[in-house]
């Protein structure tokens, strides 16, 4: 006997959702990918046509999919939805701008301010004599045009002596480093889940009450010496940070 689907309740329906959106957070299915066509899908699930259609309606509403007519189903290329943040921990820090673009979207940025700065605070956190002079560059970070984190970031100034001449909204600020010979390849992180100060709602465009992943980065290049001190506020709701229990 057939199958029977039901809307919106159905658990055939529901059952194939999980299952493809676990296969593309895995990178089982990849961004601009062709799923199998809806008759195969139907087999391979053991239900029926419709329910696969529902489910696939219903994972492109969601922005998972795309449906194009005569020629199949897609991966979307451009999903912000839960983008994996261990890949911070997996290679060192990649920072926002990999993992965004690891995910297939469209990283832009916009700078809130920038200059030298001094103080005790900084110097302690880049292990610098205290008034040395260090560099702030203070950003949003946006992907497919929605603020996804604000970014503070400081770096000793004497190892960037022409920084003030970059572009950081269209240059990658690690690139940049590199190019000084000053890139972070070994990090220490902190990661706390905070509720956002009013300042960083508006920035990301957040509820009062909305929680956030606050992570703190201290990075040191090759020899050793520290070369970035980042605060990140980054949205709960386009990222995911999974722990591993290890015993």
């Amino acid at each position: 006997m057939k199958k029977k689907p039901t809307r919106g309740g159905d658990s055939h329906s529901l059952r194939i959702r999980k299952r493809i959106i676990r296969k593309i957070e895995r990178g089982e299915y990849l961004p601009g990918e062709k799923l199998a066509g809806e008759r195969e899908l139907a087999k391979q699930y053991d239900v029926t046509r419709r329910t696969v259609q529902y489910a696939l309606d219903e994972l492109a509403k969601k922005g998972y999919l795309e449906r194009r007519q005569g020629s199949g189903t897609f991966v979307r290329k451009n999903i912000v939805n839960k983008m994996d943040l261990n890949y911070l921990s997996e290679r060192g820090n990649a920072g926002i701008t990999a993992i965004v673009k690891n995910h297939g979207a469209k990283i832009s940025n916009k700078i809130l301010t920038r200059g030298i700065v001094s103080g005790k605070f900084f110097s302690c956190r880049l292990a610098l004599p205290e008034g040395a002079p260090v560099y702030a560059l203070h950003r949003i970070r946006y992907g497919n045009d929605e603020p996804i984190a604000v970014e503070y970031t400081y770096v000793p100034a004497q190892f960037f002596p022409d920084i003030d001449d970059i572009d950081f909204e269209k240059v990658s600020l690690y690139d940049y480093m590199d190019s000084e010979t000053r890139m972070p390849k070994k990090f220490i992180q902190k990661l706390q889940i905070i509720e956002a100060t009013e300042k960083e709602r508006n920035y990301l465009e957040l509820n009062k009450k909305d929680p956030v992943y606050y992570f703190e980065f201290i990075g040191y290049d090759e020899t050793g010496v520290i070369v970035e001190y980042t605060e990140s506020y980054t949205r709960c709701d386009k990222f995911e940070y999974k722990f591993d229990a290890k015993t």
